[in-house]
């Protein structure tokens, strides 16, 4: 099988140089200051982070009878018994392209889809489209939606398959095409009632147009967690803020999407937990981190196992923790995102790959532990897998982007982007790539993702996209002043007004980074993330914390920005073609 994490883009020179526009363009955004700074930012802990994590004192009573579904959904052998339902009362029947056998949401995965099933005399490809909902009183017209669903593109006479972006609580009408091979084609219509949404989210998001005339990346919006004290959902958000799918997930969040060649999609559903779900909405595996927690990220390496960053399990979820104990003995703290394991995707098996305190001891050595008992020293929040053992990490406590090699014999550090100042005296400061021109470093950056071309191989040279919160500030290293970072940085969260969208330009050879491009976004001192997207290089910015994300065009002028209701925060949104 072929495995793709769905926010990896390649990028070619031409394309650089036509997205390229330097920071002249980065006030375009408009300034935005958030009050208050009680926020844990993204560290795992609070309601929502166990296996069974949602809030349950929190919960109505209905709610509380949802949450145990949920809990049911994510059961593989359930999840079996459904289907061979759902195979028993299709054989039972006689079911064609004009009278399908269609029901809503059997396996419980997404609330906005059904199931759909169906033979033809001749072999056909088939597509649909959920018909539009005309404006009426307060409800507002929802406009139509076409998909092509997975394996829909071959001609077949079987055909099984899920449709999504149902309009919730509406009869919905579903046209079918079906393509003979001669060109001809022919449809028919089903209807399928929806329920209302089963959380607490908005129906339509607030949309504001950009001034861009460039088209919006085709794709759904996917919100990757809010942190709510109530039920938890991955949202899926069509170009025009309508909801087109609600994925149920146990507690804490999603943190991206991965896809295997067979259709699958990989996500985590909880801080110990991660789910495979299949092309037609049932879920196939569910791997456990067993003596870890989750957070933040995950991807697939060469033999498409799981690469996870963790914590030691019960780090910040165990209520047990004496933390007053561990501020007073070093030896008995509490370590947090400091991991990265793998699950064996076949066996289920989880081994630990790299310690991050073994490749950096002295570091870990001089950190403050937290005020609540925690020592935070690194928060790793983003792997990306570039091949060979070589991953790409993201330390937001450091604000540094490191490159490691080889985790699967010795780990090694290739290069480090960050301050000199910071890792002067660290015995790492040969491996610090050297900033050329004059820009401020990043500060807790988040998001950051590995942008190869074409040329890669042979020069040396790609691009790294990220989100700059732009905030320096970390109660590990106290003493560390982070306005060295640069003018721009922003020290004191409650004078913050801009984060950042930034491409960077990294030369391996000559050892070197440049900031090649910038957008300025409202400001996030926490979570948010930045992915680009469609064909015309647009990037996609969410700016967790003030609860907005905006697609940009290369020029970095917004095409159109989203607003959403959240109770938080919005940990990440990237755009997926599902």
């Amino acid at each position: 099988m072929v495995f793709k994490d769905g926010n990896d883009m390649e990028l070619s020179d031409k394309d650089i140089r036509l997205f390229s526009r330097r920071a002249a363009l980065a006030g375009a955004a408009g300034a935005l200051a958030l009050a208050g700074t009680g926020l844990t930012g993204c560290s795992v802990g609070g309601a929502g982070t166990g296996a069974a994590s949602t809030a349950s004192n929190e919960l109505t009573d209905e709610q509380k009878k949802l949450h145990k579904q949920i809990l049911a959904t994510y059961d593989v052998e359930k999840q079996a018994a459904i289907k061979d339902q759902l195979d028993a009362d299709y054989a039972a029947g006689s079911f064609d392209d004009t009278a399908p056998f269609v029901k809503a949401d059997p396996l419980g995965t997404d609330t906005l889809s059904c199931y759909v099933r169906f033979a033809t005399a001749d072999p056909v490809t088939v597509s649909y489209k959920v018909a539009e909902r005309k404006k009426a009183g307060d409800a507002p017209k929802v406009a139509a939606f076409s998909r092509t669903p997975r394996g829909g593109d071959t001609p077949a006479i079987e055909h099984e398959f899920k449709v999504i972006g149902l309009i919730p609580n509406h009869k919905n009408k579903v046209t079918l095409t079906c393509t003979a091979q001669d060109g001809t084609s022919r449809t028919s219509t089903f209807t399928i009632k929806t329920p209302a949404l089963k959380g607490e989210e908005e129906e339509r998001l607030a949309v504001t147009a950009g001034e861009s005339n460039t088209p919006l990346a085709d794709g759904l919006f996917a919100i990757l967690g809010n942190d709510s004290s109530k039920l938890d959902f991955m949202y899926l958000y069509d170009n025009a803020g309508q909801i087109r799918g609600e994925v149920p997930i146990i507690g804490y969040r999603s943190h991206r999407l991965l896809f295997s060649g067979d259709g699958s999609m990989i996500m985590s559903i909880s801080t110990t937990k991660m789910a495979q779900i299949n092309a037609i909405g049932q879920v196939v595996n569910v791997w456990s981190t067993g003596d870890y927690e989750l957070h933040h990220d995950y991807a697939f390496d060469d033999d498409g196992n799981l690469l996870v960053l963790a914590s030691h399990a019960g780090s910040e979820a165990d209520l047990d923790v004496d933390r007053a104990a561990a501020k007073k003995d070093k030896d008995d703290r509490v370590n947090v995102e400091d991991l990265i394991i793998k699950v064996d995707i076949t066996t289920g098996a989880i081994s630990l790959v790299v310690d991050l305190g073994d490749i950096f001891p002295n570091l870990k050595a001089s950190a403050k532990v937290a005020s609540d008992g925690d020592l935070d020293w690194i928060h790793i929040n983003t792997i990306q897998w570039l091949g060979g053992g070589t991953v790409l990490l993201s330390s937001r406590e450091t604000s540094t982007v490191i490159k490691l090699t080889d985790i699967y014999g010795t780990p090694t550090v290739d290069w480090l982007m960050d301050s000199p100042e910071f890792w002067a005296g660290s015995g790492f400061e040969d491996k610090l790539l050297q900033a050329q021109g004059d820009f401020s470093l990043n500060a807790g950056q988040h998001s950051v993702t590995y942008l190869p071309n074409d040329e890669t191989t042979t020069t040396g040279r790609y691009q790294v996209l990220l989100y700059d919160n732009n905030f320096g500030a970390a109660e590990s290293y106290p003493k560390f002043d982070w306005g060295k970072l640069g003018a721009a940085v922003v020290t004191d969260y409650s004078k913050g007004t801009h984060s950042f969208g930034r491409i960077f330009t990294v030369d391996e050879t000559a050892r070197t980074y440049e900031l090649v491009d910038q957008i300025a976004v409202p400001f996030s001192g926490y979570v948010s993330s930045a992915q680009r997207v469609g064909d015309s290089n647009s990037m996609l910015v969410a700016s967790g914390q003030a609860k907005t994300f905006t697609e940009y065009d290369r020029y970095g002028l917004p095409i159109a920005t989203y607003e959403m209701e959240a109770e938080k925060y919005i940990y990440r949104v990237y755009k997926y073609e599902l």
